[in-house]
């Protein structure tokens, strides 16, 4: 059987934890796995309680190499094949990593752009991820975009393999029901047609955009949007809000622990990002039937087909969507039913046993083909 050591900052809140989680648990009889990640946090914690073989080897900070020769240990007691990291802090550490492992990194977005929320961090850590990626032996894409974004940018293209993320369609999630979860939040069940988007309340994610949509849309009064995220645009996008006059239709809920209690509660799921890769939210909200508004970026072309299974619109361009949610809230019925075929896509096209199934045929032919 095939050894892999994955390994991950630990601080991972988003897509890349939700894929590393659901890879190990496909991948479990297949390929033996471990997880090192160099924070102690929510991310071990909670691979912890999946049962996932994970470990902390914690760092003092970003440039606390010395943790790499404990690494380097535990691959030689696990008899590992490959060494497969996953985002900046990994791809950093994996630079001084001794083992003779063949060495994979995922490529989960633009690196180019991971940073650029702090200015600091960007001008520092944007090009030493930048240089760490090209000493790696292969690369898995999560999305033919990136693929390509790779090959532009002078990786090898025979090195390069793409595997879409993958969602478990029969895992029992954490949810109540949509009734519970308004009264959380003090609101009423009411039957107004409702958007919802879980998303990091960041630049990245452009809300701004979808507060902009709905107030140009005339569905004050008619529909609602419900925010779930934190992060440092809150008091911007609050700000809109309250110069808009729509207090009452679009509502901040702060970061939840149980998303699927929104996407079950919510009509339409949407993600306005100006740049993703292939997104489990929308997956997510594919899991509980609902149709997808999302910007046509990354790979959520390769994901959703326009008119059967959601919207796609142009990054930032709040006209299109204002004239997508008017459809939407006109068309109920049409939206239903893409809510249904996009369930019946992800559970054909991006499962968790497929995704697992192409990682063990992709581990075997890396190794066939060595360095």
């Amino acid at each position: 059987m095939k050894s892999v050591l994955h390994l991950i900052s630990g601080g991972d809140v988003g897509g890349a934890k939700t894929h590393l989680y659901a890879l190990m648990q496909g991948l479990q009889g297949r390929v033996q796995t471990k997880v090192i990640c160099f924070i102690k946090d929510t991310f071990y914690r909670q691979g912890k309680e999946l049962g996932l073989d994970i470990e902390v080897v914690e760092q003092r900070n970003r440039f606390d190499i010395g943790v790499m020769k404990e690494v380097s240990k535990k691959a030689r007691e696990m008899h590992a094949d490959i060494l497969h990291c996953h985002g900046a802090r990994a791809n950093f550490n994996a630079l001084f990593y001794k083992g003779d492992q063949v060495r994979v990194t995922t490529i989960h977005s633009d690196y180019l752009l991971d940073f650029k929320d702090n200015f600091i961090k960007d001008k520092i850590f944007t090009p030493l991820n930048s240089y760490a990626l090209k000493k790696f032996d292969y690369y898995i894409a999560v999305t033919e975009n990136f693929k390509n974004m790779l090959i532009d940018r002078g990786f090898p293209k025979d090195r390069i393999f793409v595997i879409y993320n993958g969602i478990d369609m029969y895992s029992q999630e954490d949810k109540v029901d949509p009734k519970s979860f308004y009264q959380r939040y003090g609101l009423e069940e009411n039957g107004k047609f409702t958007f919802g988007i879980v998303a990091r309340l960041d630049a990245n994610k452009d809300q701004k955009t979808l507060v902009d949509a709905f107030y140009k849309s005339g569905l004050k009064g008619k529909a609602r949007v419900l925010i779930a995220g934190d992060g440092p645009e809150g008091h911007r996008l609050k700000e809109r809000v309250r110069d808009y006059g729509l207090e009452g239709d679009i509502f901040f809920l702060g970061g939840i622990q149980d998303p699927y209690s929104l996407y079950q509660a919510v009509d339409v799921n949407v993600l306005c990002s100006l740049s993703e890769s292939f997104p489990y939210a929308l997956l997510e909200g594919a899991k509980e039937k609902k149709a997808a508004i999302a910007s046509r970026i990354g790979g959520i072309p390769e994901m959703i087909r326009p008119g059967q299974d959601g919207y796609l619109f142009d990054p930032g361009d709040d006209e299109a969507l204002k004239d997508i949610l008017v459809h939407c809230y006109e068309n109920r019925d049409q939206v239903k039913e893409m809510g249904q075929s996009f369930h019946q896509r992800v559970e054909e096209k991006f499962s968790v046993t497929s995704m697992a199934k192409v990682h063990e045929e992709i581990y075997a032919e890396i190794l066939r083909r060595g360095k």
